[in-house]
C-alpha cells in the first residue's frame, strides 16, 4: 500500500496564544514590536527618500474599558498584497524581503510574528496602512482565533505610512498597563530611547530627543563624562561615578562600562543592557561580558549580533563568542588606563569578588595580579608593589604562621605576605611561576626557625640540665624548650606551631568544649591521627629577661613558673585560644605571684 501525504493540521487560535503570551518574557513587549515595525518603515522609505524625515506618533484615546492605544509611524507602508503576505503569514518579515532592496542589517525585526504579540494586549488589531510605492489604503483587521479581513479604503491624498489601533482587555484596564499615559511613556523610553526616529506621545512630546544621539558611536566616544554619566542615569536609573569606552575588534559592538560605586557577590545576576540596530533587547544579558565584569552596568550597542526568535536575547554562536572576547579585552584596557585613583577606588571595592574569579579564572589572574592588595609586614600593599620591592618573596599559609615569624623576618629584611585571608593562599600559589623574574615561595614557620643561631657550645653545655628539666615538666603541654640567638633582642620568645600541631590542638581544644558524646567521637578521631610534631618555644639567650633567668642561680622551679608564663603569654600574643590546662597553668602562676608579692610586702 502507497503511502500518503498530508498536512499538519494548526490551530492558528492556539498558536498565536503561544506566539503572544508564552514566547515573551516580558508582558510589555508588544510595545517593542510595534516600535520596530514602525522603526523599520520609517527606515526602508529612507532607502527610496533619503531626504525624507520620518517619526513616529503614539497616542491614547478614550478612557476606562474605550481606552485605546495608537501608534502612527509615516514610514513606508504597505501594499495590499504585502498586507497579506507579511499579516497573515505566521514567520514570514517584510524586513527580510527583497522587495525593499535593502540590506536585512538594516533592520531590527527579523521574524515576522511580532505583530502577533500585540494580541497580549487586545482581542483585536486594527491596522490601516497607505503604501508609498502605490499610494493605496488598506485596513487589516486580525482576531485572536486567527481570523483577519482586509478591504481597501478609498483615501485619496493620504499620506504614506500606517496607523494601528488596540483595544485595551478589560484586565489590562484594572491591573495597570501600558494604557496608562506614564506607564507607557516610560515603556517607550525603556525600548526606543535610541532610536534615530523621534518618538512623539500626544502630538507633542518628543521622549527620546536628546538620548537617541548617543547612539552613534563618533558622537559617544566625544561625549563629555557629564553627558556620559547623565545617560546612564536616564538610561540604567542609577548613578554612577566612573566609567571608560569598550569596543570591540569590529567596531560593530561598544559602548559604555559603567563602574558600580558598591560591591556586589560576584555570584549576583549580571545587569547588561543591550540595544540591537539602536532598539533596546535586554537589561540581563550575561553573555555578552565576561562573569567578572559584574562590578560594572554596561551600556551596549551592536549591529552584528543575531537575535533569538523573541528578540530579548541573542543567538550563542561564533559571531557571540567573538564578539564576548573581545569586549573582555576591551575591558581589560580599560581597567588598566583608568586614573590610579580611580582604579584604586576600584579595587578597594570590589577586590574580594576579583580574589574569588582570579582563584578559578588564570587568564584574570594573570592581567588583575599586580592591582591586587595583599597583607604584608607594612601593611596592606599591591603586588606590583611588593615585587617591585624584592625578587624573592615568602608567604604564609594561614595568619598564626605569619603572627609566629614576622618579627623574625622584619629584623632579616625579608619581604613575607600573609596569606592567611580568603583567597590568599590559592592566589599566591597560582603566581609562584607566573610573576617574570620573581620567586614566589610559601614559608612554614620552621623554615625560619631553622635559621635561628645557636649558642655556642660551653654555653649550650652550662644549661643542658637546666633545658632537660624544663622539657620534662612542659612535654604536658607538647611543647619543647629550646635556647637560640636571634633578633631582634627585645624579643623575648618566639613559638613556632606547624600546621599540623595546631590542627591537632584544635581537635583537642574542641572535644575539651564539646558535649560528652561529641567530645567522645573527636577524641575518637584523634586516635587515628598521626601524631604531629611539638611545638618549641625558642627563648632569646640575647633577651635581658632571658639572660637573667638562666645566669642567675635559682631553684628551677622559680624558673619554670616564668617559663610557663613565657609560654602562655607566646600563646596569647600567638591568638591561639588556651586549652582547659592552660588556663589552668595561667591561673596558678598568677596565684603564685600574687603570693610572693604578699610575701614581699609583710
Amino acid at each position: 500500500m502507497l503511502s500518503q501525504d498530508y498536512r499538519f493540521q494548526v490551530n492558528l487560535g492556539g498558536m498565536i496564544d503561544i506566539l503572544s503570551n508564552h514566547i515573551y518574557n516580558s508582558k510589555d513587549v508588544y510595545i517593542r514590536e510595534l516600535l520596530q515595525n514602525a522603526t523599520d518603515a520609517v527606515r526602508a522609505r529612507k532607502k527610496i527618500e533619503p531626504d525624507y524625515q520620518g517619526n513616529i506618533h503614539v497616542s491614547l484615546s478614550g478612557s476606562d474599558e474605550n481606552t485605546t492605544l495608537i501608534f502612527e509611524d509615516n514610514g513606508i507602508g504597505l501594499t495590499n498584497a504585502e498586507v497579506h503576505d507579511f499579516l497573515a503569514t505566521i514567520a514570514n518579515s517584510s524586513k527580510g524581503s527583497k522587495t525593499f532592496d535593502i540590506d536585512e542589517n538594516d533592520f531590527i525585526g527579523r521574524f515576522g510574528i511580532g505583530l502577533l504579540s500585540c494580541f497580549i494586549a487586545s482581542p483585536e488589531i486594527v491596522l490601516i496602512t497607505t503604501s508609498a510605492r502605490n499610494h493605496e489604503t488598506t485596513e487589516w483587521r486580525g482576531k485572536a482565533d486567527g481570523t483577519y479581513q482586509v478591504r481597501t479604503l478609498e483615501t485619496a491624498g493620504r499620506e504614506p505610512g500606517t496607523q494601528l489601533f488596540l483595544r485595551a482587555k478589560t484586565d489590562l484596564i484594572l491591573d495597570g498597563s501600558c494604557f496608562e499615559a506614564d506607564i507607557l511613556k516610560e515603556t517607550l523610553m525603556k525600548y526606543g530611547a535610541m532610536l534615530e526616529v523621534p518618538i512623539i506621545f500626544d502630538d507633542n512630546q518628543v521622549l527620546n530627543n536628546w538620548t537617541q544621539v548617543y547612539a552613534n558611536k563618533e558622537v559617544l566616544q566625544n561625549c563629555s563624562a557629564d553627558e556620559i554619566l547623565q545617560l546612564g542615569r536616564t538610561l540604567l536609573h542609577q548613578d554612577f561615578a566612573d566609567y571608560f569606552y569598550i569596543e570591540n575588534n569590529t567596531g560593530e559592538t561598544y559602548g559604555i562600562a559603567y563602574i558600580l560605586p558598591y560591591a556586589v557577590q560576584m555570584t549576583a545576576k549580571q545587569h547588561h543592557t543591550v540595544y540591537l540596530n539602536r532598539m533596546f533587547v535586554t537589561e540581563t544579558n550575561d553573555n555578552l561580558l565576561p562573569k567578572w565584569a559584574f562590578f560594572t552596568r554596561t551600556l551596549l550597542f551592536t549591529n552584528e549580533l543575531q537575535p533569538v526568535a523573541s528578540r530579548e536575547d541573542f543567538y550563542k554562536n561564533e559571531t557571540l563568542e567573538k564578539t564576548s572576547a573581545s569586549l573582555g579585552a576591551a575591558l581589560k584596557n580599560g581597567l588598566v588606563n583608568l586614573e590610579p585613583k580611580k582604579l584604586d577606588k576600584l579595587i578597594a571595592t570590589h577586590y574580594m569578588a576579583f580574589k574569588s574569579v582570579a582563584t578559578e579564572d588564570e587568564e584574570f589572574l594573570r592581567f588583575i595580579y599586580p592591582f591586587l592588595p595583599f597583607r604584608t609586614l607594612d601593611g596592606e600593599e599591591k603586588m606590583k608593589e611588593i615585587t617591585e620591592r624584592s625578587s624573592t618573596i615568602y608567604f604564609t599559609h594561614s595568619v598564626d604562621d605569619f603572627r609566629q615569624v614576622r618579627d623574625l623576618a622584619r629584623t632579616r629584611g625579608f619581604e613575607l605576605i600573609n596569606g592567611g585571608y580568603t583567597f590568599d593562599t590559592n592566589l599566591l600559589t597560582m603566581l609562584m611561576d607566573m610573576i617574570p623574574g620573581v620567586k614566589l615561595e610559601m614559608a612554614e614557620p620552621d623554615r625560619f626557625a631553622g635559621d635561628l643561631e645557636s649558642l655556642d657550645p660551653e654555653t649550650d653545655a652550662a644549661h643542658t640540665a637546666l633545658l632537660t628539666f624544663l622539657n620534662q615538666e612542659m612535654r604536658q603541654y607538647d611543647v619543647e624548650i629550646a635556647l637560640r640567638k636571634f633578633e631582634p633582642e627585645d624579643l623575648p620568645m618566639l613559638f613556632i606551631n606547624p600546621s599540623s600541631t595546631q590542627f591537632y590542638r584544635e581537635m583537642e581544644r574542641s572535644a575539651e568544649e564539646s558535649n560528652p558524646l561529641f567530645g567522645s567521637i573527636i577524641d575518637s578521631l584523634r586516635q587515628n591521627v598521626e601524631l604531629p610534631p611539638q611545638s618549641t618555644l625558642y627563648l632569646n639567650f640575647q633577651n635581658p629577661v632571658i639572660q637573667k633567668l638562666f645566669t642567675q642561680k635559682r631553684a628551677p622551679e622559680k624558673m619554670l613558673i616564668i617559663v610557663e608564663s613565657l609560654y602562655i603569654q607566646a600563646l596569647l600574643l600567638g591568638h591561639y585560644p588556651l586549652k582547659q590546662k592552660e588556663r589552668t597553668l595561667m591561673n596558678q602562676n598568677y596565684l603564685q605571684l600574687l603570693d610572693q608579692i604578699g610575701n614581699i610586702a609583710e
